[in-house]
């Protein structure tokens, strides 16, 4: 077997960071005074150590290699987890995306995207998440630069059948080859495997991500990927085999139809990781009762979300393009980010809060949302 300076020097991790996507800051007013009047309260002393025991207290618990102390989190204590990340979400995200690529064992070259926080303050779970098919990682920074802000490392696949194209009027689109290899398990594991290797970008702080808590995520034909990795799938398939046991949670968006008469099922008889579905109102798949899957219906037009994210292509192709919808995708990250909260931070009370979106009337939203648990 080979040691990890051996692995690390024959899969050389390459990295470049895109420049219109380098530094994101909040449009929102609340999240500008994270990264603007926090240096300031810190220099007058209104929100030192001295100022308040029990923060020093807690800081000489904490190594400060391990832990910082996130001025989001302070400026917004107090209000509901949920409005706090929809209202971030719904501007430009704070977070940074690069993409790599490194070599697997098998010689196949796997690309991905990577978002983290534009600051680092606490240990960071990892997600990985699988696009849908012949989608790039790129084609989800809303939604990944979202889940990154609130928290997380996140490592984006890329479909090696994805080809980017430019259109006539100058925009990107992504074409799928189908004679292209498919994404598979094994080279979703693999970047799982090499977390600490992506994780290198973040320089001192790279020992901030956390490979122990592990989350999936996943869009369209991906969403079953990440169902798979994490022991739950289609009636018709053996998903026991194909869980990966450190995977803790699984957020899946818009997952491709069944066929009629299957159901979702979790394959893993000791309950397994959590898993939540969102989509648009009566497209989701259904769930074998007792199964203890989670179902958000969202009150969104299309699955891509009027191609916000995934490939715009396919909105192309059906004529007239269709209405943006970031409010409604906002929605969908708020619900994973309080879902990852519970399921890989262990926060118990985003439990509550996520169970208590069935009926909730959110501003922007034409309807209410409806959750439901098999």
């Amino acid at each position: 077997m080979k040691d990890d300076a051996t692995l690390s020097q024959e899969n050389p991790l390459n990295t470049r960071e895109t420049g219109h996507n380098a530094t994101r800051c909040s449009l929102r007013r609340r999240d500008m005074m994270g990264g603007l009047v926090w240096p300031s309260l810190c220099a007058t002393g209104l929100f030192s150590a001295a100022a308040s025991p029990a923060l020093a207290q807690a800081k000489s618990k904490a190594p400060p290699a391990e832990r910082g102390i996130n001025p989001l989190t302070w400026l917004n204590r107090g209000r509901d987890s949920f409005d706090t990340v929809y209202e971030a979400s719904t501007g430009v995200v704070a977070a940074r995306m690069r993409d790599f690529s490194i070599r697997a064992p098998d010689g196949n070259l796997c690309q991905a995207r990577i978002a983290y926080p534009v600051t680092v303050f606490d240990r960071m779970p990892l997600i990985l998440f699988c696009p849908d098919a012949g989608c790039k990682g790129a084609m989800y920074d809303p939604l990944i630069g979202a889940l990154a802000a609130s928290g997380y490392f996140v490592i984006a696949l890329d479909d090696p059948r994805a080809v980017s194209l430019k259109a006539s009027d100058g925009s990107t689109l992504v074409a799928s080859l189908p004679d292209q290899r498919r994404p598979s398990l094994a080279e979703a594991r693999f970047l799982i495997d090499m977390s600490s290797e992506a994780a290198q970008i973040l320089g001192p702080r790279a020992n901030r991500v956390d490979a122990s808590r592990v989350g999936v995520a996943g869009h369209g034909e991906g969403a079953w990927m990440a169902l798979s990795l994490a022991g739950w799938g289609s009636s018709e398939s053996d998903v026991a085999i194909t869980r990966d046991g450190r995977v803790m949670a699984a957020f899946v968006l818009a997952p491709s139809a069944l066929e009629a008469n299957r159901r979702i099922v979790n394959g893993v008889a000791e309950g397994g990781a959590l898993a939540l579905l969102a989509g648009p109102k009566g497209t989701l798949p259904q769930a074998l009762p007792g199964s203890g899957l989670i179902a958000l219906g969202l009150p969104a037009r299309s699955a891509t979300f009027g191609g916000l994210i995934g490939n715009p292509a396919v909105e192309r192709r059906k004529g007239a393009r269709q209405v943006i919808e970031p409010k409604p995708l906002a929605a969908a990250v708020a619900a994973a980010s309080i879902f990852f909260d519970w399921g890989l931070k262990r926060q118990g009370d985003r439990k509550r809060t996520l169970l208590g979106l069935n009926g909730r009337v959110v501003e922007g939203l034409s309807q209410p949302l409806q959750l439901s648990r098999a």
